[in-house]
């Protein structure tokens, strides 16, 4: 992909949690870590909505964390709820339609019609993996910035 076939850059943080079927609490975890993880999770776009509620597609970049910390008992079937945190590298493609280009604005995940929250779904083939969102933000990373930061380096070091 060519640098400037994007508007932007973002980073997208969510705390989030996963329902799973497992023996004891620390399987649960380990199974989650296992499955679930920055290096074998396929995440290819998100949806965010902004402030008007106008829908825009994000490319995802990169998973570049996703770390899995807490487990609780839901009382039913051997079936555990993990807590974990995800950081995504997001992207924002240019627009054929220039009235389209987005401003940086805030955006925000829009909530499940069924469930009352985000949720953020991985598909892998036939399977879907479904994580709850319950708190996320998303922080615009310019081209700006980055080539501020990048001639800042380059001046230390000269």
């Amino acid at each position: 992909m060519e640098q400037e076939d994007y508007i932007a850059e973002a980073t997208f943080q969510a705390n989030i949690s996963y329902l799973i079927q497992a023996q004891t609490k620390k399987q649960a975890l380990e199974q989650v870590a296992y499955e679930l993880n920055e290096t074998n999770i396929q995440l290819n776009e998100i949806t965010l909505e902004n402030e008007l509620g106008d829908s825009n597609v994000f490319m995802v970049q990169e998973v570049e964390k996703l770390d899995w910390y807490d487990v609780d008992h839901t009382e039913c079937c051997n079936q555990f709820r993990v807590f974990g945190r995800m950081q995504l590298l997001i992207i924002l493609r240019k627009q054929n339609d220039p009235m389209k280009d987005v401003e940086q604005a805030n955006y925000h995940m829009p909530q499940s019609l069924v469930y009352g929250k985000p949720v953020l779904t991985i598909s892998e083939g036939y399977k879907h993996i479904f994580l709850t969102v319950s708190q996320h933000k998303m922080e615009w990373k310019t081209k700006l910035q980055e080539k501020e930061m990048e001639t800042v380096l380059l001046s230390k070091l000269a």
